[in-house]
């Protein structure tokens, strides 16, 4: 899939936003610096206050929109909690303190994980993340061995066993067949606190172009850091902005 790339004059601004938007945001590369491991993301100063503000000015409209797990959203977070599609989606959870719902998904085979397992002992500086049904295989810290990578995870998908492969930066993932990040949008789009805005979705790659899709298919936004913001840092300035106006006393 490819996506209409939005130019940076296309932002829209705090009025239109804190009138009647739902922002829907990735994690890594979008809020988030990348990290050599995703372990290792650092979480900027200010941007936890700026979210908090913008999730209460939202009516509780904010939610990350993440390949990665739940816990993995809450502990880097923390103590903040937003409402969240993690895993592409096929987490969610509309409302931050409810109990997070997760659709019927079929395990990537126990096989796949050890090969992927003896893969990463066998080369240094690659790295084996675990999603709930498949995993990621990250070669950021050697990327000599970004072919390897793929050519092994391009033989689990291509196994017929209903999984899809997805390139990522410096990672090839393997998801369940279905699952992306337009299914997250969807979703919470379609529940309070979300139904009835207009959705923004900001994401930074190509694991983001369906959650722009579906944004834009209901008649929001869609936007990649690179074209629209420059950098992570030009999404949290967007942000800080927002806040800093919500914030504000009314004239």
């Amino acid at each position: 899939m490819t996506t209409t790339s939005r130019p940076p004059s296309a932002i829209p601004g705090p009025t239109d936003v804190l009138s009647r938007a739902a922002l829907l945001l990735d994690m890594d590369g979008t809020l988030l610096d990348l990290a050599p491991r995703p372990d290792e993301v650092v979480v900027a100063p200010g941007l936890l206050d700026h979210l908090t503000r913008l999730h209460a000015a939202l009516g509780g409209a904010v939610a990350v929109v993440t390949g990665r797990r739940l816990d993995d959203v809450d502990r880097i977070l923390h103590p903040l909690r937003l409402p969240a599609a993690a895993e592409h989606g096929a987490i969610l959870r509309p409302i931050p303190d409810a109990p997070p719902r997760q659709g019927p998904l079929k395990p990537a085979p126990a096989a796949w994980r050890a090969a992927a397992e003896a893969f990463v002992a066998a080369n240094p500086g690659t790295l084996l993340e675990p999603k709930s049904a498949g995993f990621v295989l990250h070669y950021r810290l050697a990327p000599d061995r970004g072919a390897e990578a793929h050519a092994l995870m391009r033989g689990f998908a291509e196994s017929g066993q209903g999984f899809d492969l997805l390139r990522a930066d410096h990672a090839w993932e393997l998801r369940p067949g279905g699952v992306h990040k337009g299914v997250g949008v969807r979703a919470l789009m379609a529940e309070a606190p979300f139904a009835g805005r207009w959705p923004i979705f900001i994401g930074d790659d190509v694991t983001d172009e369906d959650g722009i899709a579906a944004a834009v298919a209901l008649g929001g936004e869609g936007f990649l850091v690179p074209d629209s913001f420059g950098t992570p840092a030009g999404v949290r300035a967007w942000i800080a902005t927002l806040a800093e106006h919500a914030h504000a006393p009314a004239p």
